[in-house]
């Protein structure tokens, strides 16, 4: 089950890794997915583990309720992939340990709870402000040299992609490690997910966020790619699971209204922010009810 889930998330969270430098048309799809799988991988290998303390405050430690909670997370993701909508597992997830825990009476630790509502409600709103800021400063900038701009930029930016995906392998798919339990067989399963996951299922979201909302330039995939990844990476460390998803896609639209002469199609964003209220409370009751 958590290989199967990893997936849905990798194929769905790719347009946060890649979507941008897909979107500027700075790699083909073939080579952003490249990015994805390895990048993935790294951050799970590496730093997943950092999220083990998560699980603990959310549910019990429980191999028949992580199969369940995997398992309804599943069904969401199932139905997010249908409607090409990039959705938060951290979101979704945490709404089905909690609706878990709930039904079976385990004592939540609530202050860690709020502090993660906290978080996802501030996150975007920071985000999108930090990004308008670092876009208006880049714009400033003087350039003598176009071409050599331009190739400095587009380098900065696969770095950066490659950057997004690491932070989403350690916080995104760390939670799934978490509630699955470290082990030799959950960690095979979930980087043969990633694999399949992103060779198979990214396709949808990657043009929802990298071409509907914002058709990016090298500088502002640049500043929605660094500034999405620094939250992520800060919080990961923390051990607070922070969505990629939900960072990047605020980022995208941050760097879009800097540039007041660009028209941002909001229709798919505001899609996007509709899931995010809807996965955490659809994944509560589902968590509940199984």
């Amino acid at each position: 089950m958590a290989g199967l889930l990893t997936a849905f998330v990798a194929g769905n969270n790719q347009s946060a890794a890649v979507g941008t430098i897909i979107g500027s048309r700075t790699v083909s799809v073939r080579f952003g997915t490249i990015i994805s799988i390895f990048g993935f991988a790294g951050g799970l290998l590496v730093q997943g583990a950092l999220l083990a303390r998560v699980s603990g405050a959310l549910m019990p430690h429980s191999q028949y309720l992580a199969m369940l909670a995997f398992f309804a997370s599943f069904v969401i993701f199932l139905a997010a992939t249908i409607l090409r909508t990039p959705l938060s597992l951290t979101m979704a997830l945490v709404g089905v340990a909690t609706g878990i825990s709930i039904r079976v009476s385990y004592p939540i630790y609530y202050p860690y709870l709020e502090s993660l509502v906290i978080v996802w409600i501030f996150a975007p709103v920071l985000v999108i402000g930090f990004s308008m800021i670092a876009s208006r400063g880049i714009d400033r900038i003087q350039v003598r040299d176009t071409w050599r701009a331009a190739s400095f930029s587009k380098i900065s930016l696969i770095i950066v992609s490659f950057f997004t995906a690491f932070t989403l392998g350690a916080n995104t798919l760390g939670l799934i490690l978490a509630i699955a339990g470290p082990s030799l067989l959950a960690y095979a399963s979930m980087i043969v997910g990633i694999v399949l996951g992103c060779l198979f299922i990214g396709s949808g979201t990657i043009k929802r966020v990298g071409e509907d909302i914002y058709s990016l330039r090298y500088s502002s995939a640049l500043v929605s790619q660094l500034v999405s990844s620094i939250g992520v990476e800060v919080a990961t460390l923390l051990g607070i699971p922070l969505s990629n998803t939900q960072t990047l896609t605020s980022s995208v639209v941050g760097t879009g209204l800097s540039r007041r002469y660009k028209f941002i199609h909001m229709r798919p964003f505001f899609v996007v922010v509709a899931m995010w209220i809807i996965s955490p409370l659809t994944g509560l009751a589902l968590g509940y009810a199984i």
